[in-house]
């Protein structure tokens, strides 16, 4: 339910983008995030892992990390960049659908991720678009494309076991 409530949320975003109300969208995005922490977590705790629930955690991602903010990006300051703002959401998309599939085709056992993990990107290019000029976020948008298909280490938050602090 969490990872539907997940894809859905960011196709909600992006009918939100169609109709100008971005900070709308963008709350909707972060509630995904919020879904997407918690699918796994429950998943782990409840001993109902599956193969089918990984693919569509996936394809969620995808639709709320990938697309969504890609389209906020373009509707807030890039489609004033005619063709060069395009191609840089179009990276960005298709980086975050090679990070997802990398991911599932061999690193989800693993502690961290390999590049830069999609809820994170799309959080950064939400902080873009709420600061930058659409130069400086047209390079972000690229450079945070890159990160996620890079093969830099990052943490994952999901798997960090909690310490058992003693006092002294």
């Amino acid at each position: 339910m969490l990872t539907l409530g997940n894809l859905l949320l960011g196709f909600a975003a992006i009918l939100l983008i169609f109709q100008d109300q971005k900070t709308t969208a963008v709350l909707l995005i972060l509630l995904g995030l919020v879904c997407d922490f918690f699918d796994g977590f429950c998943a782990r705790k409840l001993n109902a892992e599956s193969a089918l629930g990984k693919e569509l955690d996936s394809l969620a991602d995808l639709v709320t990390f990938g697309v969504a903010p890609a389209m906020l990006v373009y509707a807030s300051a890039l489609q004033h960049m005619s063709v060069l703002g395009a191609v840089c959401c179009l990276v960005y998309v298709a980086c975050s659908a090679l990070r997802l599939a990398r991911f599932n085709a061999g690193q989800s056992h693993m502690c961290g991720f390999v590049g830069m993990p999609t809820p994170m990107a799309a959080v950064i290019l939400i902080l873009l678009t709420v600061t930058a000029n659409p130069p400086v976020l047209a390079v972000g948008v690229c450079l945070t494309s890159m990160l996620m298909v890079s093969r830099l280490s990052f943490p994952s938050l999901k798997k960090i076991k909690p310490e058992v602090v003693e006092d002294c």
